[in-house]
């Protein structure tokens, strides 16, 4: 049976190289003008010998966010790529029904792709290319507008996980633009009911004194 690795370049690669992305094994990943990053990652799950089972989630990644995500070590993760850990938001691409694992059980908590055994291949491919082309890639674009993404941030669809509350979320998204005006009210606005919520707001502080110093 073809690999996934070898699939994706296969059904993938042509459709996300039109989009502007770019790929390291399994990953794509679209960057914009401001280093904010969109990954789309496949994950082979070991779940049938006779097929090829496998998942393909979408993430945005701020570039604020891989910073403060990787603070305590931001001298080496800085010269790095931000990958998936750092993601503000994520979200599962669902299968249609005919490159579905489990075609009578089709839904975000179980978005299981696959080929090989009753799945021709070929038709999966297509498949993904149609999806990608029609719903994921546009949104990946879309999200990278950071005023977009908050929206989304502040009333997700069931479609989309948050991964970090608004305030927090709105704080990594203004903090290299914030005057210092505005950095005050951010920080009015972040919820400090979380263990390193003082030491976000002291970070946020220190990274917009270093965009706007």
């Amino acid at each position: 049976m073809v690999s996934l690795d070898a699939w994706t370049r296969q059904h993938v690669a042509p459709v996300a190289k039109e989009a502007g992305l770019t790929r390291k094994g399994l990953v794509y990943r679209l960057t914009a003008d401001n280093g904010d990053h969109a990954l789309l990652e496949f994950r082979a799950r070991r779940l049938d010998p006779a097929m090829e089972v496998f998942t393909v989630k979408a993430y945005i990644v701020p570039a604020a966010s891989w910073a403060w995500s990787y603070r305590q070590s931001w001298e080496s993760a800085r010269k790095k790529a931000p990958d998936a850990s750092a993601a503000i938001v994520q979200w599962g691409v669902i299968p249609p029904e005919q490159a579905a694992y489990e075609p009578d059980d089709v839904n975000p908590l179980n978005p299981n792709w696959a080929y090989g055994g009753r799945i021709d291949p070929d038709a999966a491919g297509q498949a993904m290319a149609e999806v990608l082309r029609e719903h994921t890639l546009p949104t990946m674009r879309r999200l990278l507008d950071r005023d977009e993404l908050f929206t989304e941030i502040c009333s997700p669809s069931f479609e989309f996980h948050r991964g970090r509350p608004p305030g927090w979320a709105r704080m990594i998204l203004r903090v290299d633009e914030a005057s210092p005006a505005e950095l005050d009210e951010l920080v009015s606005q972040v919820e400090t009911g979380y263990p390193v919520a003082d030491e976000f707001i002291a970070w946020a502080r220190t990274r917009a004194a270093e965009h706007n110093g």
